[in-house]
Order: structure tokens, then sequence, then C-alpha cells
């Protein structure tokens, strides 16, 4: 069973968190988005992005607030976070 969970986050972070795609992040932007990868990583033991809504909506408060990201558009990023079993040899 799939266990995912949603965070409004930058709308302009779409193409790098869905496709991979970072070369319309300026650094700060991509700065921001490391650290929320890594975010994460620390707390789910990844960061795949599955889907994201098709509107957006203008937010002062986001989860990406926390790592320095101004008020912006924003879209429901959802996260596929389902404990993976680890592999031992």
């Amino acid at each position: 069973m799939l266990d995912l969970k949603s965070f409004d986050l930058p709308a302009h972070w779409a193409s790098a968190l869905i496709n991979g795609d970072v070369s319309g992040l300026d650094p700060r932007d991509h700065w921001q988005l490391n650290q929320f990868t890594q975010w994460m990583v620390k707390k789910f033991g990844s960061c795949h992005a599955v889907d994201c809504s098709e509107q957006s909506n203008f937010k002062r408060w986001h989860e990406a607030a926390r790592f320095g990201a101004l008020a912006c558009d924003v879209l429901e990023f959802t996260f596929d976070v389902t404990k993976r079993a680890e592999v031992t040899a």
C-alpha cells in the first residue's frame, strides 16, 4: 500500500520535482529545493514527487517557507513516502 504525503510548494519547482529539470531555477531557488529535498530524504527516506495539482494558489505560508522560499504561487505536490524494504546481502 502506498503512503502518500502532500505539500504546498512553489509552483516554479514543478519541472524540477516532477521531471528532474532544474534548468529553470536560479541559484537561490536551486539551493532552497536542495534543502527541501534533503529534509524529505531525512524525514521520509526519499523525495519522489508523483503528482501535482493543476491550479496554483498564492500563499505566504507553505512548506518551503522554512527553507527561505518567499510568498509565491504554490501547487499541491504529492510524494510517495512508502517505506521500502531494505535489501541485505
